[in-house]
């Protein structure tokens, strides 16, 4: 995967971006601010009395809602315009967020965490897509790079919040997490604008069915994707109960955090690093060939949290955190350019909708993976996590390496894409 030897400096690459990407920047971090809800689920309902078992099912409720969502919004981000569908999404994730909240009943429980799912899946994939439509190529792994700044920043202090709210008030963790969502709609109703749309005709499902079959780049990337997406899943399911079971604590300046908070803190960390560290380091990763990138990228992501075996002390657990982190930063940027490069722009909201059903896919089986191996030995989930980490580095070498248009699809170009709003 050829990229361009001699890129752009940081600034100047940040400063050609157009005003309607700043616009999907603050709209992603309150949004992503506000995302209490999936990383304290298992907390709230182990504590609402629910077992493992019973919380597992609920988190994958998510990614099982979301497989669909993810697809559902593909297709409409081609038919309907990128705007549209995040309006949908947002403010139909708002309301299913407050109906989750009043639920008691497993099943119920169950059938929430999976609209919600459904919801959120729809207006991520209008958002990439959106993303690639006002972005010119050769400035996309840098835009993408931002994209995840403001993604992972707001995630970061979203969690800290959140970890405060968990001591003392379930529903604000809900009711924020709706506003919001709800507010990001309202951001892309006023100010975003409608990117590509009205591309079905051209390009029906069948289409781009035969298109996803012979394209096996894409299908290297999917796959390698899906195995480091199990990894990051435990974020919300099996490192959450990793923390509770050390009971670490935390004085500071008069204040005694307790072990919810300090998993939140844990949570900031990979946000911080990502807001001060992602994009300089871009420019580093744009000098290398892209392939090697991202499987160095999984490589550090499956030993970051494999290191969780044997962490047992804050500094410990940062150590871990932040090599995962760096993992992260170097390969999620590449894939998504690199997807969004090799995607016909009739199909490219299907594409990202497919790319998302690994994520997605992730999320109903990431769960299962991690809390299982949980129960047999509390090292077990952090050895499965290395393993996956290194399968994911080993797929995107060999199999991307078999496809012939490498050479012919990635070699960057010397005029930008035109900008179609």
């Amino acid at each position: 995967m050829n990229t361009p030897t001699q890129p752009q400096s940081m600034i100047s690459d940040l400063r050609a971006l157009p005003r309607s990407f700043w616009v999907l920047f603050a709209g992603t971090f309150i949004n992503r601010f506000g995302t209490f809800v999936w990383p304290f689920l298992t907390i709230y309902l182990t504590r609402q009395g629910h077992t493992l078992t019973e919380a597992a099912w609920a988190v994958s409720g998510f990614g099982g809602g979301a497989i669909f969502g993810s697809a559902v919004g593909g297709w409409l981000s081609d038919h309907i315009g990128r705007r549209n569908t995040i309006v949908l999404g947002t403010f139909s994730t708002a309301a299913a967020m407050l109906l989750l909240y009043t639920m008691t009943a497993l099943p119920a429980i169950v059938a929430c965490t999976m609209l919600a799912g459904l919801t959120a899946g729809v207006y991520h994939p209008a958002a990439s897509a959106l993303l690639a439509d006002i972005v010119p190529n050769e400035l996309r792994v840098r835009a993408y790079s931002a994209f995840r700044l403001a993604a992972n920043a707001g995630f970061g202090c979203g969690a800290a919040v959140g970890g405060l709210l968990a001591n003392h008030s379930q529903f604000w963790l809900f009711a924020g997490d709706a506003f919001t969502t709800a507010l990001y709609g309202v951001i892309a109703i006023l100010w975003l604008p409608h990117g590509l749309r009205g591309q079905t005709k051209n390009a029906p499902w069948r289409d781009a069915f035969q298109a996803l079959k012979r394209d096996y780049l894409f299908q290297s990337l999917w796959i390698a994707t899906l195995l480091s997406s199990v990894v990051f899943v435990q974020f919300g399911s099996t490192y959450s109960l990793h923390i509770m079971r050390l009971g670490l604590t935390f004085d500071a300046f008069g204040f005694h955090l307790r072990p919810e908070t300090v998993y939140g803190l844990l949570i900031a960390w990979n946000g911080v690093l990502v807001v001060t560290t992602e994009l300089p380091l871009t420019s580093l990763t744009l000098r290398f060939d892209a392939r090697r990138v991202m499987a160095l990228g999984y490589t550090f992501i499956g030993l970051g949290f494999g290191l969780n075996a044997w962490c047992h002390t804050i500094p410990t657990l940062l150590l871990a955190m932040t090599i995962f982190t760096v993992g992260e930063m170097i390969s999620a940027p590449t894939t998504s350019a690199v997807v969004a490069r090799i995607a016909p722009e009739q199909l490219r909201g299907r594409y990202m909708g497919i790319l998302a059903l690994a994520w997605n896919g992730a999320g109903i089986f990431g769960p299962q993976f991690g809390f299982r191996l949980f129960e047999l030995d509390p090292r077990y989930p952090w050895f499965g996590c290395a393993a996956l980490g290194l399968a994911a580095a080993v797929t995107t070498l060999v199999f991307s390496k078999s496809s012939k248009l490498l050479e012919t699809r990635l070699t960057p170009i010397p005029k930008p894409d035109p900008v179609r709003v």
